[in-house]
């Protein structure tokens, strides 16, 4: 007999259902879209009545549907869908939505009977009656299967992140379908085990049916235990080459139990079973074997009473037993499974019946305003873990997500990560009894317990992750290290205060003595169970090990893990306890108890530097010689090998010239930058700093006589030079204005052009207020570039010799080359002083200017390079005498032989092995009194390589220094000391109370870095707030003596500074990023974007560095949707700048993150291999289609039209390959490449010309097709457009007008222009009626060529954007010659007048740029011509001859003349017509046969 369900007229109607997701359409388990989310209407086949396992409530299902649906239609009539019934989402306000939503999500983290004591408590209070008085306790009867699982520590080990995250989800999806499908609610999810229950109908309790009632509800439990055995025991895990399985084993039970709901009403909630059956079902679980249901001796009786037996199963019936039975093993069931089908269904908002699960509860969304919502929603949250409430909350605040993302965002947010855990057991009697006075003080007990825990981890940034009651007692688990939770020595400052705090306050203030367990360890963090029902957990050895530390003997209160305590040796000392057994540990576990805490340390140590006399003495005579005799600029070039000491001889050989020059009175500038990875992708990178610099010293007063130079050199003469490096000491002097302001100035004086102010100032140097207005045209580059050069010398005019140290400079960008370039043609007493990897890494070898240097440049001494070698022997004994603090006499031969040797001579090599030998004590005196290794045995050395000696030297330092270490690896090799502030305290969530005591930390380990030769420290200048975030580097200005021991003192007033730090050695960095898993680099490039993005307001808004940084992070974490769309944005300002070169390389960069093996031999199409093709992503193909179209754009600017069309075609060619193409809804991303290859078949060269019209023709109507299919005007009257103008230029007028004829349907002109140019630049579509002109036109039929020039000029021109200068030509080039041809010259050149040469010169002034400017005069001049001739104008203007005849006059590319002959005549046309017309109205014989020859 069908059954429905009854409308939610009242409170106790929840009862009847359980809970899923308004926005879920349950059948199996899939959502609905956005557009609707479904109300509370159900219809049902056969459903369960109050609370029942069993219904008996019987109504028709018309009549059922329509009471619900009129009932729900009075409560939101706005809202409901009257076919369906269904509550349409995009009706409700965005708040309401979006609440709803977020309820939604909430709710599958608790159980339906929450829900449904949550729903009911929030319409009572709408109702004004009384709420839920916390604790509040609900005592009922119940069937509970226990489901313990067992297989997940092995599989922790053996799998990475996604994979374990799949297969546990996998199989508790399982497992809980399981539960759902025979109408239980799962409870709790107990670490890696489930609660679940089968309530009893409390409006059967007293009736006749009660005893049938409870047999129905325990065999419904053992039914779904056995299907649970059945399916789920051995379960294969195949992945990756690697096995695993995973088991079960499930306990029965029934009787009394109490649901409690226990925390306050602001913060944390937990809900908690209490009952015998509660010890019932876990001691039937732990005498289950893997694969075998027990069922408790009561629930065994209710079986036995209720189920027929299976004939020969061994089970008796009506046979009482005092023990655990088994009642079904993995491939036998010992009862009657209970048969009974139901099908309950709903009615989506599309009309159709969804299937869904019994007692599924939907909330009564539809009887709640917005306050009831958003109470509702918080009163969830509190029994949320505290992560999945924050990232909900956090999402909420940001967007609302689509179903899509709802269903699968539980899985992408697991993380496999070391985590903290402590587990708590406070020592209490939980027994409930007969007497209701005494079970509400365990309430209570309980509720003060969970109060005071909460409260405690919150003050120490924990997070509290369930309270559970079982056969063991309460237990309370807590963590820390996930996300919210993390902080710098986390053991120390946070872990044991909390659990010295929790263990004292639950003794002290509520007399309840404890134990608690803290351990350390890798552990899945995530969400485990179904789509619409699972929970926060962590699951992991380290987990177990908690659990285990509570049945310690003789436990002390707290005990520890040995991983805790290396963790916080600073914080005291620990006793020592017997190390103990635990599952997924090898060997028993070291445990301890701790005691006391202590703080931490600071050091620092500068580095030396010996020999290369020679080398620096070439390059010092070179300055010295340009600064006496005023010359051309110069470049020194030295490279060198790793470990060759490149860095260092670039920073000593600068001081030793700047020492030199002082001396002579000489005023010196020095500029030094160091090229960083990723600055190749930043237009101008080298000059950021150099244009920093310049401008701050420009500021200093130039009048300083020689007087005040000679003071200063006086001063320096007590200083200790040698100590001080130009890496460490910062010279600028403290200025009064900006250096924005200063700019300005300069800009002012030297008359900057148009738009260098918003170019340099905003987008290259970072000045927030000199954005470019997008209504502005940009400036040429090669006057940006001009300028600059400008710039430079304006500022080093007054100097003798300005030096320009260069580090790395293979990594600089290709703009910043040609500046260099130009200084270098430009500049005079300038000399350059470079360093770089090897000339065969060079990035310039095929540089025009590269090759310059070394031909004519290095045949007239303009340019030099050095080769830097390995030291020799006696600089070898240098640096052990330095080292050791000996003399060069001291040190033995075979010692210094064996360290030559060893390191090859190689500077940075040597030193570092040095230090091991001082770390290690491996040298000493000898019996000669020389200094060499120590004892007998010659080979201390206990290193085989610098690899390996790194190694040493890293593990040697404190945890904290190393994780610092880490986080700077990943930055970079230069990073700032807020940068790596910001990023640690991101990624480690730290608040705001205990950021100065992380600053010192972080500053503690810097500082020993420092000490240890693996940083370098630099003080920066931050005065300039405009300028803060920019890479400094050092210029000097004050003079030094030769060779005396000199320092400098400053006198300045104290501002604002920063320290920046970079790594002694590339080697260092790169052997530390060595040691990081990918995850962990990953995770840490994540947190460094996540600290840009929340350091800016918008990233739009940020300089192009602050970009190429926030890419590079975004990428090497993996976000490449993100990656991608910042490299499209940038590409675009670059493409807006007339940076189009340079765009290129970051859409490169971008499409690197699908790039795999690019070296193998496997099938790759258009560059990518088969298997990314085959398994790319909707999202991720979107990103490749868009960069590879985008580069083609960027390439066919540059008119490299092969290159260009082999990105377009590798665009399309991906997206007709990758399957997930066939997901994507929106095919307009593949329109700009049909646009892209049409433009660049019109000028040719693409394919042989034989294949032109074939290739075309089929490109063309792909387009229309795809265009016709995605239904959006603006592609498809382009694309009609696109093939009218084939067909005319085929000849084919007829069915080019046919083509228009089609598109004026869909086309309309206010509606559809702007957004044509929006996709196309310029508006192709409209462009088309000037295209049909010209067809009607050839036809001979005139009079209608004649009127749609009307309707062009007339009606089409009026409502175009007069800025769109090119559009405009474009739109009236055929009709010129139309109106030429029917000799009306004036008015074409009226039209001209109008819409062409007025606009360009109001928008865009004398000095703008358009591409068809450079067709103005001979357009202007023909119509001059023939209005003069048509007798429109009385005179000829005389000055028309002689300007035709100047050698370039009248001269049109190629690219011009191509792209305007598609649209009527060619240019070059024009230019001949003038000449031949003009040549009539001459006399001079010459001058008429020289224009008859130009114009032939």
């Amino acid at each position: 007999m069908k059954k429905a369900i009854k409308s939610f007229d009242s409170c106790d109607s929840f009862d009847n259902l359980s809970f899923n997701s308004s926005i879920s359409s349950l059948g199996g388990g899939k959502c609905l879209d956005d557009q609707s989310i479904s109300s509370t209407l159900l219809f049902v086949d056969t459903i369960p009545s109050h609370e029942s396992c069993d219904g008996t409530t019987s109504l028709s299902k018309s009549k059922s549907f329509s009471t619900l649906r009129g009932m729900a239609a009075k409560l939101m009539p706005a809202q409901i869908n009257e076919k369906d019934g269904s509550l349409n989402i995009a009706s409700l306000p965005a708040e309401i939505a979006c609440t709803i939503e977020s309820i939604t999500w909430l709710g599958r983290h608790v159980p339906r009977c929450v829900m449904r004591d949550l729903s009911r408590e929030v319409l009572q209070l709408h109702k004004n009656e009384k709420p839920m008085v916390i604790p509040c306790a609900h005592t009922y009867r119940a069937a509970l299967i226990f489901i313990d699982i067992s297989g997940f520590t092995k599989l922790s080990l053996l799998l990475d992140l996604e994979s374990l995250s799949k297969f546990i989800n996998l199989y508790f999806q399982k497992i809980v379908d399981e539960v759902t499908n025979h109408g239980g609610d799962v409870l709790k999810f107990a670490g890696d085990a489930i609660f679940a229950e089968w309530r009893v109908n409390r409006q059967s309790l007293a009736s006749k049916n009660d005893k049938n009632e409870v047999n129905q509800c325990v065999l419904r439990a053992a039914t779904c235990g056995a299907d649970i055995i059945a399916k789920c025991s051995d379960y294969p895990i195949l992945a990756e080459g690697k096995s695993a399985t995973l088991n079960v084993h499930c306990g029965l039970a029934f009787g009394e139990v109490s649901g409690v709901h226990l925390g306050d009403d602001y913060k944390r909630r937990e809900y908690v079973l209490l009952g015998k059956s509660i010890d019932q079902v876990t001691k039937a679980c732990t005498a289950a074997t893997y694969g075998e249901l027990v069922a408790s001796p009561e629930a065994y009786d209710l079986l036995c009473d209720g189920a027929v037996q299976k004939k020969n199963s061994g089970v008796k019936p009506k046979k009482k037993s005092s023990e655990p039975v088994i009642i079904a093993s993995r491939n036998q069931c010992f009862f009657e499974r209970h048969q009974e089908k139901r099908k309950m269904w709903r009615f989506s908002s599309m009309g159709n019946r969804a299937l869904i699960k019994k007692n599924e509860f939907t909330v009564p969304f539809d009887k709640m305003d917005v306050t009831s919502l958003r109470h509702l929603q918080k009163l969830v949250s509190f029994y949320v873990h505290s992560v999945v409430a924050s990232d909900e909350a956090n999402r909420q605040s940001n967007t609302r997500v689509n179903s899509k993302i709802t269903q699968e965002r539980h899985r992408s947010e697991a993380e496999l990560r070391s985590v903290y855990t402590l587990f708590i057991k406070p020592l209490i009697h939980i027994e409930l009894t007969d007497s209701s006075e005494r079970n509400n003080e365990i309430f209570k007990e309980l509720n003060h317990i969970l109060q005071l825990v909460t409260s405690v981890l919150d003050s120490f940034k924990g997070h509290l992750r369930q309270f559970i009651v079982d056969d063991k007692g309460a237990i309370l688990i807590a963590t820390f290290g996930l996300r919210g939770s993390t902080s710098p020595n986390m053991a120390s400052e946070r872990v044991l205060p909390a659990c010295r705090a929790i263990h004292y306050a639950l003794q002290n203030n509520l007399g309840v003595d404890n134990y608690v367990g803290a351990t350390l360890g890798k552990a899945y963090c995530g969400v485990v169970g179904s789509i619409n029902r699972h929970e926060f957990a962590v699951l992991g050895p380290s987990v177990n090990l908690s659990a285990r530390l509570l049945s310690m003997p003789n436990h002390p209160g707290i005990l520890v893990s040995n991983s805790v305590r290396l963790q916080a040796m600073q914080w005291g000392s620990f006793l020592s306890f017997p190390p103990m057994k635990a599952k997924g540990y090898a060997d028993p576990v070291p445990v301890y108890q701790p005691m006391t805490a202590t703080e931490a340390r600071w050091g620092k140590a500068n580095p030396h530097f010996v020999g290369r006399k020679k080398e620096m003495k070439s390059v010092c005579k070179l300055a010295n010689e340009m600064s006496t005799n005023q010359g051309r600029a110069k470049m020194f070039l030295v490279w060198g090998e790793t470990g060759s000491g490149k860095s260092n001889f670039l920073v000593q050989t600068v001081a030793l010239i700047r020492k030199i020059l002082v001396i002579s009175r000489k005023k010196v500038i020095v500029t030094r930058h160091i090229c960083n990875d990723g600055d190749s992708l930043v237009p101008f990178s080298l000059f950021r700093s150099i244009f920093r610099d310049l401008l701050a010293l420009s500021q200093v007063d130039d009048n300083i006589s020689v007087q005040s130079k000679l003071t200063d050199t006086v001063s320096l003469r007590e200083k200790d030079w040698e100590k001080l490096s130009l890496s460490s000491v910062s010279t600028m002097h403290t200025v009064k204005a900006s250096s924005g302001e200063r700019l300005n100035e300069i800009c002012d004086e030297l008359g900057a052009p148009k738009g260098f102010l918003q170019i340099v100032g905003y987008h290259l140097l970072g000045h927030a207020k000199r954005k470019l207005n997008v209504k502005e045209k940009a400036p040429i580059l090669d006057e940006i570039m001009n300028f600059m050069v400008k710039v430079f010398m304006h500022c080093t005019s007054d100097a003798d010799l300005t030096i320009v140290a260069l580090d790395d400079i293979h990594q600089t960008d290709s703009l910043s080359w040609e500046v260099i370039h130009r200084i270098y043609k430009k500049g005079e007493n300038v000399l350059f002083v470079c360093g770089s990897r090897p000339l065969g890494t060079s990035a310039f070898e095929d540089d025009d200017f590269w090759k310059e240097l070394n031909d004519s440049h290095k045949r007239n001494d303009r340019f030099q390079e050095l080769d830097l070698g390995p030291l020799d022997l006696h600089e070898v004994a240098q640096m052990i005498s330095i080292a050791l603090s000996c003399k060069v006499c001291e040190v033995d031969k075979q010692f210094a032989k064996d360290i030559f040797d060893h390191t090859r001579g190689m500077p940075h090599f040597a030193a570092q092995a040095l230090e091991n030998c001082k770390r290690k004590g491996l040298y000493g005196r000898l019996d000669n009194n020389m200094i060499g290794w120590g004892g007998d045995d010659e080979s201390k050395m206990n290193f085989s390589s610098l690899d390996e000696l790194l190694l040493q030297r890293i593990d040697d330092l404190d945890d904290f220094t190393r994780k610092t270490l880490h986080l700077a690896s990943v930055l970079g090799y230069t990073f700032m000391l807020t940068e790596i502030i910001g990023l640690s305290e991101h990624s480690l969530s730290i608040a705001d109370e205990e950021s100065s005591s992380h600053d010192k930390r972080i500053r503690n380990s810097l500082g020993i870095a420092v000490e240890e030769g693996i940083l370098d420290e630099v003080v920066v200048d931050c005065s300039d707030k405009n300028l803060s975030n920019m890479q400094t580097i050092t210029i000097s200005t004050f003079p030094e003596l030769n060779d005396e021991k000199v320092g400098i003192s400053f006198n300045e007033p104290p501002h604002q500074i920063d320290l920046s730090y970079q790594f002694c050695h590339d080697a260092w960095r790169q052997k530390i990023l060595s040691l990081l898993l990918d995850s962990y680099k990953r995770d840490i490039h994540m947190h460094a974007a996540r600290t840009i993005e929340s350091n800016v307001t918008d990233i739009d808004e940020s300089d192009y560095r602050t970009k190429m940084r926030l890419f590079h992070h975004l990428k090497e974490s993996r976000d490449s949707t993100k990656a991608a769309d910042l490299a499209l944005n940038v590409g675009k300002n670059f493409a807006q700048l007339g940076l189009n070169l340079h765009s290129i390389p970051v859409y490169e960069e971008a499409l690197d993150m699908w790039r795999k093996n690019p070296g193998t031999d496997d099938e790759s199409i258009a560059g990518f291999s088969l298997q990314v093709v085959n398994s790319i992503n909707e999202d991720d193909l979107k990103s490749t289609i868009k960069l590879l179209t985008a580069m083609g754009q960027a390439l066919g600017t540059l008119t490299m039209k092969i290159k260009s069309a082999r990105a377009f075609e590798s665009a399309l060619e991906v997206f007709k390959r990758a399957p997930s193409s066939s997901v994507i809804k929106d095919r307009s991303i593949v329109f700009p490449i049909y646009s892209g290859l049409f433009f660049l078949l019109k000028y040719g060269g693409m394919v042989e010309p034989s294949e032109e019209k074939a290739y075309e023709e089929i490109l063309v109507t792909n387009f229309v097709e795809e265009t016709r299919l995605n239904g959006n005007p603006v592609h498809y009257s382009r694309a009609l457009a696109m093939l009218g103008e084939f067909y005319s230029r085929q000849g084919q007028y007829e069915d080019a007008l046919l083509c228009h004829e089609r598109l004026k349907k869909i086309y309309d002109v206010d509606l559809h222009s702007a957004r044509v140019v929006e996709a196309y630049a310029s508006d192709r579509s409209a462009q088309n009626y000037g295209n049909c002109a010209n067809c009607l036109y050839r036809l001979g039929r005139v009079k209608e060529a004649l009127k749609l020039c009307d309707l062009i000029l007339n009606s089409i021109m009026p409502r175009m954007d007069p800025k769109n200068v090119h559009n405009s030509m474009m739109m009236i080039y055929p009709v010129l010659w139309i109106l030429k041809n029917e000799r009306l010259p004036q008015r074409a050149a009226s039209a001209l007048e109008q819409f062409v040469f007025k606009p360009f010169h109001l928008h865009f002034g004398d000095g703008g740029k358009t591409f068809s400017l450079v067709m103005f005069a001979p357009l202007r001049t023909l119509f001059s011509i023939l209005m003069y001739i048509e007798g429109d104008l009385e005179s000829l203007d005389k000055t028309l001859i002689p300007l035709a005849l100047e050698v370039d006059s009248l001269t049109i590319s190629t690219t011009v003349d191509n792209s305007f002959a598609n649209f009527a005549r060619c240019g070059s046309s024009i230019g001949a017509e003038v000449c031949l017309l003009l040549s009539n109205y001459t006399d001079d014989n010459n001058i008429k046969k020289q224009l008859i020859e130009k114009g032939w």
